[in-house]
């Protein structure tokens, strides 16, 4: 029924929640701020306030970058003009290094990939993305990464897909399942391109057309 696989990158293949930590304690650690549970928490809020703006189409990934570590030193009563454009890119380099796998994503993916074309699909920043997934070993059962930073857009934006259609050279969309953990990116995104999807979570919603606790359960749906 499917031709085409379409990933996405953290919390999908990437275990972006251990990466994020490690590299946000080390950026924070060499910061006036410090890194505390409280401050973890804080960054995570407004961290996810940023990114649902970059979705709405309110905010650019260039200023995410960096308004999201301003933003959390303005909250500590710190200067963010003064220390969130250097704490930015010191997370950028930390995180480009942290290459940890979701439970199942290399068997998975060396699995499917004989049977289907995997492609990465994620909101990513394009410089982080690659080198973290470079690390992993796996782009050898990835056909192609496509990266919204290099697209000029984002998920949930149908935009998205259309571009993933026109670079693969089929219009099918019954061809293409998207596979994700996010329910307003990716489990959005492909509602809105006529696309079917897997989310993979534990959590409850009518949109998705199949829900998955872990990835060795695509297989059920898959084979």
């Amino acid at each position: 029924m499917y031709k085409y696989l379409l990933f996405d990158a953290d919390n999908t293949i990437l275990d972006f929640d251990l990466a994020e930590e490690k590299a946000l304690r080390e950026t924070l650690s060499l910061s006036p701020l410090g890194f505390t549970e409280e401050v973890h928490r804080r960054y995570h809020i407004i961290n996810d306030l940023e990114w649902k703006k970059l979705e709405r189409g309110e905010t650019t990934r260039e200023r995410l970058r960096v308004d999201r570590f301003s933003n959390l030193f303005c909250e500590f009563g710190m200067d963010g003009d003064r220390y969130g454009k250097d704490a930015a890119d010191i997370y950028a380099e930390r995180l480009s290094h942290q290459s940890q796998l979701i439970d199942g994503a290399a068997e998975v993916l060396q699995r499917l990939s004989q049977r289907y074309k995997c492609y990465i699909v994620t909101n990513g920043i394009t410089e982080i993305q690659r080198s973290r997934m470079a690390g992993t070993g796996l782009e050898r059962y990835i056909t192609h990464s496509f990266i919204s930073q290099e697209m000029g857009c984002a998920k949930p934006s149908p935009v998205v897909f259309e571009m993933v259609f026109e670079y693969i050279g089929d219009s099918d969309r019954s061809a293409y399942l998207v596979i994700g953990d996010s329910l307003t990116s990716d489990i959005a995104g492909a509602a809105a391109a006529g696309i079917d999807s897997v989310w993979l979570s534990d959590g409850r919603s009518e949109l998705p057309t199949y829900r998955v606790g872990a990835l060795k359960e695509l297989y059920k749906i898959l084979e």
